[in-house]
């Protein structure tokens, strides 16, 4: 098992002004001062090593939650979440990156953030060069690149040595076709030699094409999971209002309770 998620919620507080957030500061034996508002419900997945699973559900359905859950970004309020393995993750465009530094100084940076040594990095610098192809850009500051040459370096640092999970968060979106095509070649390598693969996307044709099955988040619960085309038909369909909103979602190609848990914490 490379992921287990059991039960887990987050939840965020939610203060109705600043005053409010500075008197439960000031008085914390006196009555809350704020209420929760419930991103994740009670999410319940498991993910066996080598399997790429796609991520899919409209702004706002927790997507990005769930993946800084799984990254250890932040903390689940409820529930537990099980990893096996070495992560490498993509979530948000130069992020970990000093804009300040150069391209080289971001990858040496990045690399100890991985767990990397400085002598691995060493090692791994012409193939990160190569792979992300921004030529002498490398020794320019970061705050000068556009967001496809932020792309091309952070997923030429991610993937540099291959993670045992690998979580993407639409950031391939913005690099160009041929830069996409040369990344998903790397993964479709990695996952042949047992790479986990966690992929959130807007194209459902990505999903499907590079992904063994799909989870449909519809506010902050699982609508469905199942297979890619599957999962990615039944988001299309309710996206563009072709099935009934209100109907039963699925898990597994069966039907999910559609009870539901308080959404503020007892």
């Amino acid at each position: 098992m490379s992921i287990k998620v059991q039960h887990v919620g987050k939840a965020y507080k939610y203060y109705p002004s600043k005053w409010n957030r500075v008197i439960e500061k000031l008085l914390p034996g006196d009555k809350p001062r704020h209420s929760k508002k419930w991103v994740l419900k009670d999410i319940n997945f498991s993910i066996e090593p080598g399997e790429a699973v796609g991520i899919v559900g409209v702004n706002g359905a927790g997507k990005s939650t769930l993946l800084k859950l799984l990254t250890g970004t932040t903390q689940p309020t409820k529930g537990s979440i099980e990893i096996q393995g070495r992560v490498a993750a993509l979530l948000e465009l130069g992020m970990g990156f000093h804009p300040d530094f150069t391209g080289r100084q971001n990858v040496y940076m990045s690399g100890l953030m991985m767990g990397l040594s400085r002598e691995e990095i060493e090692r791994l610098m012409p193939e990160i060069e190569a792979f992300a192809d921004i030529g002498d850009y490398i020794e320019e500051p970061v705050r000068i690149y556009s967001s496809g040459m932020q792309m091309r370096l952070a997923f030429a640092v991610a993937t540099a040595s291959r993670p045992d999970i690998l979580i993407v968060d639409e950031a391939l979106s913005v690099g160009d076709s041929r830069f996409q095509a040369k990344c998903y070649a790397r993964i479709a390598d990695f996952k042949k030699q047992g790479t986990t693969l966690l992929l959130v996307s807007h194209s459902a044709g990505d999903i499907v094409k590079h992904c063994d099955r799909a989870i449909f988040l519809k506010n902050g619960d699982i609508c469905m999971d199942g297979t890619a085309r599957d999962v990615t038909n039944r988001y299309l369909d309710e996206l563009f209002g072709k099935t009934d909103k209100n109907s039963t979602p699925k898990r597994n190609g069966n039907l999910v309770s559609q009870r539901r848990k308080p959404d503020v914490a007892r």
